[in-house]
């Protein structure tokens, strides 16, 4: 068996931002600026606020900024976990095929460039080198959807998030080849449990937080020095064994320095799970085309049919919930909601005008597992969805889309990424400040100290 640990390190720890594509150094900005804009949406949500809380309470160091947080700092690790929780607390973020790497890769790669002084050009090959070796880990341990999670085990997702964090820290830190296969080592036996329930609170998005922050301080303990072992992702015994039934092995070094995967990831136009991004946006469409408002529709229809489309909605609901309900989505959309923190908040979620509201959304067409779903967007697409708008003077409009704003086939600009961040950070750290970081990611490679942006980012 090839040595897979040695590989992945071998290539993190050798990579060079001269070796980097234009385009995904452009792909790269763009995470940035999406990941910073959702997390700094999240502000006033209650997982952002008790995470920076705790964090601030260590009072740990003065190295690391936290995103919209009024310039508090804190040590490097404690501001990945902060940021790491705000960073999914909107289900806003990145998709990956295999979740989420950007809350673990941007918050390491920033919190360390922040320590270190780092200039643009070493943050932009760390998150790289994050996704890269993150994305091929995941894919090679993805389990068997239907014999394994039909066990009652969980889906992996906030598991291997580890190794985005792991190796964007140990990148910072400057971790050579044997050390970076020590930390990844490392972050695979600190991998959290994976468990089949995580209920209907928010503990899921503090287990974001909880994920980069290990991460992180596995890249740290690997610098100080420890008795490692560098083969934790291989043999019969190696990671895989402890998050799926089966190992891909042709996925973890496949095509590595060829095909960047970064380039294949989703960013979110929509705060909600991915699988509601593309029904939203037909329904943008649609309404937006048509001129058409609430007191227009009777009632809204969706194909396929997903098994997380619950149309009955108790309240109040939980965050995760309301995150993944394709109704309640709808509903706060409809109602004029502006997309960020208002559809979330408690009092949204308990909500008795967008709970009835729910009620007008149908679902036709074939059945659908989400977890499959996946599966077609590894092959470079996305599941075929369409909505049907159903006026109440009997006009009906249709829209079937393949891949919703910000699929790689679909993908956001540079200049929408941009907006993107103004819009949903301006009032929280002020219209000039949010340009200003925004141009500034846009030439990130110019940039000679990482503290002259994130300066910006304090928080009025």
């Amino acid at each position: 068996m090839k040595e897979y640990t040695k590989i992945l390190a071998d290539y993190a720890a050798g990579l060079k931002y001269e070796e980097l594509p234009a385009d995904v150094v452009e792909q790269a900005k763009k995470i940035i600026l999406h990941t910073i804009a959702v997390s700094i949406a999240s502000s006033n949500m209650s997982p952002t606020v008790n995470a920076a809380a705790v964090a601030a309470a260590r009072r740990s160091g003065p190295d690391a900024t936290i995103w919209g947080a009024k310039g508090v700092r804190v040590s490097p690790s404690d501001a990945v976990y902060a940021n790491g929780t705000a960073a999914d607390v909107l289900d806003w973020e990145d998709c990956t095929w295999t979740g989420h790497a950007s809350a673990g890769a941007i918050p390491a790669s920033f919190a360390y460039g922040e320590q270190k002084h780092a200039g643009g050009r070493e943050v932009i090959t760390a998150i790289v080198a994050a996704y890269e070796v993150y994305q091929r880990i995941a894919m090679a341990v993805q389990p068997d959807f239907d014999t394994y999670l039909a066990q009652g085990r969980g889906w992996g997702l906030v598991n291997w998030q580890i190794f985005a964090s792991a190796v964007a820290a140990g990148k910072m830190l400057g971790l050579d080849a044997a050390q970076m296969a020590a930390c990844i080592s490392l972050a695979a036996y600190q991998a959290p449990t994976l468990m089949g329930k995580d209920g209907d609170g928010d503990i899921y998005h503090y287990a974001h937080g909880i994920a980069g922050r290990s991460g992180a301080e596995s890249a740290e303990i690997t610098r100080q020095g420890f008795e490692y072992y560098a083969d934790g992702l291989e043999g019969d015994t190696g990671y895989w064994l402890y998050v799926s039934n089966k190992c891909d092995w042709d996925w973890m070094d496949r095509e590595l320095g060829k095909t960047f995967y970064i380039n294949e990831t989703l960013l979110k136009h929509w705060p909600a799970n991915v699988w509601v991004q593309a029904p939203l946006d037909g329904l943008d469409n649609i309404c937006t085309r048509e001129k058409l408002t609430l007191a227009d529709i009777a009632k809204v229809r969706v194909s396929p049919i997903i098994d997380i489309y619950s149309a009955e909605n108790p309240l109040p609901m939980g965050l995760i919930q309301a995150e993944y309900s394709l109704p309640y989505c709808f509903a706060c959309y409809l109602t004029g909601k502006k997309p960020s923190e208002d559809w979330y908040s408690l009092e949204s979620r308990s909500s008795k005008e967008l709970n009835e509201l729910s009620g007008i959304v149908e679902y036709f067409g074939p059945q659908a597992n989400r977890l499959h779903m996946f599966e077609i967007f590894w092959q470079g697409t996305f599941p075929e969805t369409t909505v049907e708008v159903v006026c109440r003077d009997g006009r009906v409009f249709s829209e079937t889309l393949r891949g919703p704003k910000g699929h790689p086939r679909n993908n956001f600009t540079m200049a929408e990424e941009k907006e993107f961040f103004i819009a949903r950070t301006a009032e929280f750290i002020g219209a000039e400040n949010a340009a200003k970081f925004a141009d500034g990611v846009e030439k990130l490679e110019d940039c000679a100290d990482l503290n002259d942006l994130t300066a910006l980012l304090a928080g009025k």
